[in-house]
């Protein structure tokens, strides 16, 4: 398969992990543009609370990247939608979870590996440094080394 139509297909599921098209209010992420465009006007506050039900991670580490009070306070704000910084940090815990997938080839083992302290983050949830972007990255090149067979 190749990088775009991998890359491609990650970021299908990561608009699925949002709630899919109709709530995400885009038909497709086909470049680079259209994600930094979607991301810097702010996730639908929806796609919060379908990636809370959906993306198959603890409560206690979902909440650790994106807080309830933070989810509450944009559902009764007018526009509905998170800050740009929030749905960064969503997106993040979405691609991180596309990506654990990928590299488990299991879901369930995936998340489990998502959600439980490792020794290779200093005891961190590796989803919990979905907070940060350098984090994000840390855990990102962590799975794409296992991914490809590279020591871990």
């Amino acid at each position: 398969m190749s990088d775009v139509t991998q890359e491609r297909r990650r970021y299908e599921r990561i608009i699925a992990f949002l709630g899919g098209p109709r709530v995400v209010n885009v038909p497709a992420i086909d470049s680079p543009k259209a994600l930094v465009s979607l991301l810097r006007r702010g996730l639908p506050v929806d796609s919060a609370v379908f990636a809370r039900d959906h993306l198959g991670l603890t409560p206690v580490v979902f909440d650790r990247v994106l807080p309830r009070t933070t989810i509450a306070s944009a559902q009764k704000s007018v526009s509905r939608t998170l800050s740009k910084a929030v749905s960064e940090n969503l997106f993040r815990l979405s691609r991180l979870t596309a990506i654990a997938e990928e590299a488990f080839a299991d879901r369930e083992r995936a998340h489990r590996w998502l959600t439980e302290p490792n020794p290779v983050f200093d005891n961190e949830a590796p989803a919990e440094l979905a907070d940060t972007e350098a984090g994000a990255e840390w855990v990102e090149s962590v799975l794409m080394r296992m991914m490809y067979g590279i020591d871990a």
